[in-house]
């Protein structure tokens, strides 16, 4: 009789794609080998043992040791992490004064401090501070900006940016760190990135290192290495460029992404941003196919697919048609990352 087994990411890549593994395979596909392998010298078959037992069960039992070994060390591994998440008292995080007079609430930091869940770090226009963000990062804190830790666990470590600017440096697993601002939430994907917010409430985010989710109300960004992006209160991330970006992205994608629909604007900001792309501004495009009006997405599409062109089996009319799999398919083929990553996590928030 036949069994038929439901399918199994882990096995067959069926069925539903499970998060650690994606992750794992994602960070073991950068030490991939591609060459191929050099032929392996011949060797005599292995004498048996003066006990008459073959070369081959020998080799089985010294694989089932091996496997048992390697077994209990992952076990262990497992059963420490487990017990640092489950033990980890929720008594905020550190603080160290690196100038002038940084407060937590009320209180002066001398030295050092802690800044507890719920409480807020603020500093003046002479003063400076760092945060340890548990075990994963640090955040420096620069003047003339206030912070609230808003959690603080073994798999969420989250703050608030009221006003100010920011460095964080984080090197724990992706969708562990998060930011709150007036206007979207930055997400860690493993990265080094600063983050401003004006007193309006407006923000600016830049990477350093890695790459960084924005979002709010389903208005997404993906900002990689190298690249920056405005945020804007009631409307959320706008659209990244890269630093080196053509003169004159900049202000074209605040009428693009910020201005009204109706601004006389929009059709010479969109025209200068698609005349000057390059090849690597097709980080900037392929946000614009989800934006704006749909034939300013059909110019956006032609554009892009001249500079980066789609891979196989994602059509025109898909893309325009806002089909989610053909759409991230185009941006797994520019090489910056893979959203699949994103799409996983955002299940959990």
């Amino acid at each position: 009789m036949t069994i038929e087994r439901e399918p199994d990411y882990l096995w067959d890549s069926g069925g539903e794609p499970d998060v650690e593994i994606v992750r794992l395979e994602t960070l073991l596909g950068t030490l991939r080998h591609g060459a191929p392998l050099a032929a392996l010298p011949s060797r005599a078959p292995a004498a048996d043992a003066p006990d008459g037992t073959s070369w081959r069960v020998r080799a089985a039992r010294g694989l089932r040791v091996a496997s048992a070994a390697a077994a209990a060390l992952v076990l262990l591994a497992a059963c420490g992490l487990a017990w640092v998440a489950l033990i980890q008292p929720r008594i905020g995080w550190a603080v160290e004064s690196l100038a002038g007079t940084p407060r937590v609430a009320d209180e002066i930091v001398q030295g050092s401090a802690r800044l507890a869940v719920g409480r807020w770090l603020t500093t003046d226009g002479r003063s400076r501070a760092r945060l340890a963000a548990g075990h994963i990062g640090v955040v420096d804190v620069e003047p003339n900006t206030r912070v609230q830790l808003v959690e603080s666990r073994a798999r969420e470590h989250r703050m608030s940016l009221a006003e100010g600017t920011i460095h964080a440096r984080i090197w724990a697993p992706p969708k562990f760190f998060f930011v709150n601002t007036p206007s979207a939430v930055a997400i860690d994907l493993g990265c080094a990135y600063t983050l401003e917010v004006r007193p309006d409430g407006a923000g600016f985010l830049r990477v350093t290192h890695g790459w960084v989710g924005f979002e709010h109300a389903g208005r997404e960004a993906f900002i990689p290495e190298g690249a920056m992006c405005a945020t804007r209160p009631g409307i959320g991330p706008g659209t990244p460029r890269y630093e080196d970006a053509p003169a004159g992205f900049g202000g074209a994608l605040e009428v693009l992404d910020f201005g009204d629909p109706d601004d006389p604007r929009r059709k010479a900001a969109l025209d200068a941003v698609l005349a000057d792309a390059r090849p690597r501004d097709a980080l900037t495009l392929w946000h614009l196919l989800q934006r704006g009006a749909a034939d300013e997405r059909l110019r956006v599409h032609d554009r892009m697919a001249v500079l980066a062109p789609p891979p196989a089996g994602v059509t025109r009319a898909a893309v325009l048609a806002g089909d989610r799999r053909a759409i991230d398919a185009w941006w797994n083929s520019l090489g910056l990352d893979s959203t699949t990553w994103w799409r996983l996590w955002k299940k959990d928030w």
